[in-house]
This record gives structure tokens, C-alpha cells and sequence, in this order.
């Protein structure tokens, strides 16, 4: 996916000023940022959400400016949300058939993608699969989500948050799973994310943005020393 010149206004707000960048095929893109930043924005305008007001997102070589959230999907691009958006009332499983019903919809099949149950497996879910969704946790339900954003066989997988409300040994638990999820599947991931030491832990890249505008792109290493992203965003604690 390459971002060209993109902006995107409310009004008199400009919530993204002229992005430039490209998100490579089979990284994990850590976006992280203060408060306000832009790094929801970014994500809706790069899963149709929001349709950007100026520049191009293009995926595949194919502009996505007026695609709509259902056609982002059915091209291979999917999202979770910071709080889980599931069906409480169905299982596990019927959770994740969801996903893969309306994922595939009208799609050419994809050759040897992982089944259902091989998904359930892959996520920690298939001793879960009959239990009713509304008797998860808050980690088996960012499971759940997670495998029903896979189960529509996704080229790339963007998360708002998705270690937001998890303790410290879920949000390990969680860590591990993505991560093994990226190296089983090779499916590119731009995690939006306030815990910036687990982000570092899994990105290849992280971006850093500050009142809509790209601030660094490179490697956590990088990122996590940098004096003007220690100044704006991680503070002098992050040193101590």
C-alpha cells in the first residue's frame, strides 16, 4: 500500500497533512504518536473509513480514495478495533465464518489459504469454537476478532490498538500471537499502538506522527532514540 500526498480535513481542521510512504509487503508497521495525532485517521483513510480530501492511497496499484469499508475488505484488506467488534450472541466459530462468508464474497477463491479450522487452530480458539461469544474475555474476544479479520484472507491486517486494556502477561500473550500469526501466514500488519516498548518488540518499522504529519519513519531502534520523538511523544522517562 503507498500513500501519496495524502491529507485529510474536517473543515477547517487538518487532521493528516501530505503523507508520503509505503507500507511493504509482509512487514509489521508500528503507528504510534501523542494523543490527536492522526493515527485513527490514518487508519480509516487507509481502510475506507474516511476517503482522503487530497493525494492517493493506492493497494495493488489500485486507487482506494472512494473505496468503501466493504470493498477494501473484499480487495484483501481488513481491521480490528480498539474495542472488540463482535457478535455476542454467536459462538466462536460462527464468529469467524462470518468473517469468512463476507470476506470471500464474490472473490476468486484464494489458493491455499488457511481453512476455518485452521484459523481457529492458528489463534488459540478451537477449544473455544462452540462457546457463545458474549462469555469471552477481553483477549479471547481481540481473538476472536483478530481470527475473523484473517477468515477474509487478508493481504493486510491494520489493528487500532489492539493491546489497549490488556495486563502485562496478556499483552505478551497477545504480542506472541500476532506475531505468530505474521511469521505462519506472511500477512503485512500496521498496528496502531500506545505501548511503545511491546511495539518495538514487534515492528519492523515504526511511524511516528505529530499533528498529522509524519515525524519518522524507520526502524524501532531508531525510532525509540530519536531526540525529537523522545520530545514530543516519549518523554525523558523513556531514557531513565
Amino acid at each position: 500500500m503507498a500513500l501519496e500526498n495524502v491529507s485529510m480535513r474536517f473543515g477547517a481542521f487538518t487532521a493528516l497533512s501530505d503523507l508520503n510512504f509505503e507500507i511493504r509487503r509482509g512487514e509489521i508497521l508500528g503507528v504510534a504518536g501523542p494523543n490527536g495525532a492522526g493515527k485513527s485517521t490514518l487508519l480509516n483513510v487507509c481502510t475506507g473509513g474516511f476517503f482522503a480530501t487530497g493525494g492517493t492511497v493506492s493497494f495493488n496499484g489500485r486507487p482506494l480514495n472512494r473505496a468503501r469499508r466493504f470493498e477494501c475488505c473484499h480487495l484483501g484488506i481488513a481491521r480490528t478495533f480498539q474495542i472488540p467488534k463482535i457478535f455476542s450472541s454467536l459462538t466462536v466459530e460462527e464468529n469467524v465464518a462470518t468473517g469468512n462468508i463476507f470476506g470471500l464474497e464474490g472473490r476468486v477463491p484464494v489458493t491455499g489459504y488457511p481453512s476455518l479450522d485452521e484459523i481457529l487452530e492458528l489463534t488459540g480458539l478451537i477449544d473455544k469454537r462452540t462457546m457463545v461469544a458474549q462469555r469471552a474475555d477481553l483477549i479471547v474476544r481481540k481473538s476472536i476478532m483478530l481470527a475473523g479479520a484473517l477468515a477474509t484472507a487478508p493481504q493486510i491486517v491494520f489493528m487500532d490498538e489492539p493491546l489497549g486494556g490488556l495486563n502485562s502477561e496478556e499483552i505478551d500473550a497477545f504480542s506472541a500471537l500476532v506475531s505468530k500469526v505474521h511469521k505462519e501466514l506472511g500477512v503485512t500488519f500496521v498496528l496502531v499502538e500506545h505501548k511503545t516498548r511491546a511495539l518495538a518488540k514487534l515492528s519492523d518499522r515504526i511511524l511516528i506522527l505529530n499533528f498529522g504529519k509524519l515525524v519518522l519513519l524507520d526502524t524501532p531502534d531508531v525510532v525509540l532514540n530519536d531526540p525529537h520523538v523522545i520530545d514530543i511523544y516519549l518523554g525523558a522517562k523513556h531514557n531513565a
